[in-house]
């Protein structure tokens, strides 16, 4: 594989020269609470450095491209895993559940939420549409790790058109509900932002379980991040759900 590792170095070297050789720092604007050190880089800038790549991207084998994806990702420069993302959103298609394996050990080379995000929306999202029952496996795996970046993941695959579908309320649930007591602020804001976008979906059986969560007394963080797409009375109503004692 020493082609993948002068890959890797080419990609570095790219990003180093569009960042006028400023080495990565932490990245503090967003990322205020975790390890996430990047390349000063805008995100187009990022994504054009990433499209020259791409033709040579498209000649490699799956393996290939599994073994840069991974590569990358352990890199521990946010740029570069994002890079890693990128690959396999590119070899999505051709992904199935004997790469599962594979995919979580990729995970533990996430150093944020925007790694997070990125791979549930290009990855995962088109993953469980084509294999439900085997990805909601992996969730639920996720959902009970030490690693805070695959629990935000557990539920954080659940937001835009996943939640929108209507599809997964119940296994979207589920699996928020065990992380409402979570400890990490940005898992709670995944789950959060996972009612939201489910409540589009099925609006009335979320809208209970969001009263349910405030009359529990959960954390502000994830019932007003579920609310967002409320207005009016129907917002009052719920923000007027006091906890029970």
């Amino acid at each position: 594989m020493s082609s993948i590792a002068e890959l890797v170095r080419e990609v570095r070297a790219a990003f180093e020269a569009a960042a006028g050789h400023t080495p990565p720092a932490p990245e503090r604007k967003f990322n205020k609470d975790d390890e996430f050190v990047a390349y000063g880089l805008k995100v187009p800038t990022w994504r054009a450095i990433m499209r020259g790549f791409r033709p040579r991207l498209r000649t490699l084998s799956l393996d290939e491209r599994l073994a840069l994806a991974e590569a990358l990702l352990h890199e521990g420069e946010g740029w570069l895993g994002h890079s890693g993302i990128y690959v396999l959103a590119l070899s999505v298609g051709e992904l199935g559940p004997e790469q599962f394996e594979r995919l979580d050990r990729m995970a533990d080379g996430f150093t944020g939420w925007s790694h997070v995000d990125d791979f549930c929306i290009a990855v995962l999202q088109p993953l469980l549409l084509a294999h439900r029952v085997e990805t909601l496996a992996l969730l639920e795996r996720w959902n009970r790790s030490p690693n805070r970046w695959k629990r935000r993941a557990s539920v954080v695959t659940f937001v835009r058109k996943a939640g929108e579908s209507g599809e997964f309320t119940e296994d979207a649930l589920r699996l928020c509900d065990n992380l409402v007591g979570d400890h990490e602020d940005l898992v709670r804001k995944g789950v959060g932002w996972a009612l939201k976008d489910v409540m589009r979906g099925d609006r009335e059986r979320v809208l209970e379980y969001v009263r349910e969560l405030r009359r529990r007394g959960v954390s502000a963080t994830i019932t007003l991040y579920a609310i967002r797409d409320l207005r009016g009375e129907q917002r009052a109503e719920v923000l007027a759900v006091k906890a029970e004692r």
